[in-house]
Parts: C-alpha cells; structure tokens; sequence
C-alpha cells in the first residue's frame, strides 16, 4: 500500500508541475493579449484622430487651403529649364489627395 501512495504521489507532483507549467504559459499569453488590447487601443485612437484632421482639412475654405499651400513653396527659385521638384511644395502637395490636388493646380500662383 505504502508502493502505491508513493507512486500517486510521484504522479500527483508530475501533474502538479504540468498545471504550474501550464499556468506560466498561460499567464503569458494573458500578458500578450493585454499587450495586443494596449495596441489595439493606440491604434484606434491614431485614426480617430487622423480622421479628425481629415475632417478638418476638408471644411477649410479654398482659398485658405491655397494660402497655406504657399507657405509650404520652397524658398529657392526654380529655375525655368526645370520643374519644381516631385519631392517639394507645390508638387509635392498634389499626392496628398484629390482635393489638395484640385486646389494646388487651380492655384496658378503657385506653379
């Protein structure tokens, strides 16, 4: 009888360290989930904003869009063998959407 109670012993230790085995990994997927959840929420929260902005830009009146789009012109001349460069201000401006598109080359002032 004392054989068998020390053999379920040894087989009770060997589940127990299984189930605290298990209950590691499980405490680490927990943590990955909560980790995943905190993304989540930062993501979420980026395009609320992002879409806020958008929202904004959109309700600015025309002509105010095109002032700004002056500002943003590089300080240098270009020169009139050359094209404004894709990189900067006002070619650059017409990749950000349609209506900045539609906005920056009905702007002659600008080109």
């Amino acid at each position: 009888i004392h054989a068998i109670i020390s053999e379920r012993q040894q087989q009770l230790d060997a589940v127990l360290h299984e189930i605290s085995g298990l209950q590691s990994v499980m405490d680490g997927i927990k943590n990955i989930h909560r980790q995943l959840l905190k993304k989540k929420d930062r993501i979420r929260h980026s395009m609320i904003l992002h879409k806020g902005l958008t929202s904004r830009l959109w309700r600015l009146p025309t002509e105010v869009l095109s002032q700004i789009f002056h500002h943003c012109l590089p300080d240098h001349c270009f020169p009139e063998s050359n094209r404004p460069s894709a990189l900067e201000a006002p070619v650059l401006l017409t990749g950000v959407c349609r209506r900045w598109r539609e906005v920056a080359v009905n702007t002659p002032s600008l080109w």
